[in-house]
């Protein structure tokens, strides 16, 4: 006599059978999931590579130019709010040199010289690294060209200047000549565009670029020079031209002696090299911690350092 399967069995059958096709589906789900995220976060080293390569190549083939007019780079420092959180959205502008001409035809008068502008900007698709080119440096090298969108999926663009010192956000080679490096920092996002970005994973790539420095026009270090001379001697404002003028022309600049008061009523100059008349005796002396005080006859006073039998200076 052949003995059957009871319900029981069947029942207890399927619900081992379901437990193990339960088990299979959840770990081919991890599988897909670690797969997608795998695939996310290479996309998204690749894109941050990619900006930061092609950013890293243009920057290092600046143009060096002793007229700066054919030398430029202008940083502006920019930021957005993304998802809740402010992103770093700079741009660059800058005249530099590259090996082939941005279009792939005969040739139709483009150089090997171009303006090159890059910003991070989004539409539809997601956020993206524009980069607009214009052959041949010119007047008005913040417009023309074409703009080409080289990256998708970079959602941040942070770059700093270098000036020897410190780095710094913003920088015009009209005032400042070239910065002796850039430092550039690339985010991007591995998620497919057209998709949100937020859970998707992202990728933050950094790199540092030298650069021959160039130095600042000799016009702006004048007047720089001239600003620091008038801010450490207070001078009055209508005095800075005549600041200018020394600082160029390497002559001492008009920097006025400040009169300090004697024991008997004269006035000494700082520099202690002459005084101005006051109020003293002509013939007086005066001992002062810095020397003799001598009153001529015109009322003028003469310090000597040495001590009343030095020498006048």
């Amino acid at each position: 006599m052949r003995r059957g399967f009871t319900m029981v069995e069947f029942l207890l059958a399927g619900v081992l059978l379901a437990a193990v096709l339960v088990a299979m589906g959840v770990a081919m789900q991890q599988v897909v999931k670690s797969k997608n995220a795998t695939r996310d976060r290479i996309d998204a080293h690749l894109r941050a590579d990619s900006a930061l390569r092609m950013v890293r190549r243009d920057l290092a083939s600046v143009l060096r130019r002793e007229d700066l007019f054919y030398t430029r780079v202008l940083l502006l420092n920019a930021d957005s709010t993304r998802d809740g959180e402010v992103v770093a959205r700079d741009e660059i502008l800058l005249f530099n040199n590259r090996l082939q001409a941005t279009r792939d035809i005969t040739y139709n008068g483009d150089g090997l010289e171009f303006e090159t502008h890059y910003r991070v900007e989004e539409d539809d698709l997601g956020p993206m690294l524009l980069a607009r080119r214009d052959p041949m440096p010119d007047g008005y090298p913040r417009g023309g060209g074409i703009v080409t969108p080289v990256v998708e999926g970079v959602t941040e663009m942070d770059i700093e200047a270098w000036n020897g010192i410190s780095w710094h956000e913003e920088w015009d080679s009209d005032e400042d000549g070239l910065p002796w490096a850039f430092r550039v920092t690339v985010t991007a996002t591995g998620a497919e565009p057209g998709l949100p970005t937020a859970g998707h994973p992202i990728a933050t790539l950094r790199t540092v670029v030298p650069v021959d420095r160039s130095r600042m026009p000799f016009e702006v270090a004048d007047a720089r020079l001239a600003e620091d001379i008038m801010d450490r001697f207070g001078l009055e404002p209508e005095l800075y031209d005549d600041v200018v003028n020394a600082v160029a022309t390497s002559t001492p600049p008009p920097i006025p002696r400040t009169p300090t008061a004697t024991p008997g009523g004269g006035l000494i100059d700082t520099d202690g090299t002459s005084a101005a008349s006051g109020g003293g005796v002509p013939g007086q002396t005066i001992e002062t911690p810095a020397g003799t005080v001598i009153i001529g006859p015109d009322g003028n006073a003469t310090l000597n350092q040495g001590g009343s039998g030095g020498s006048p200076r």
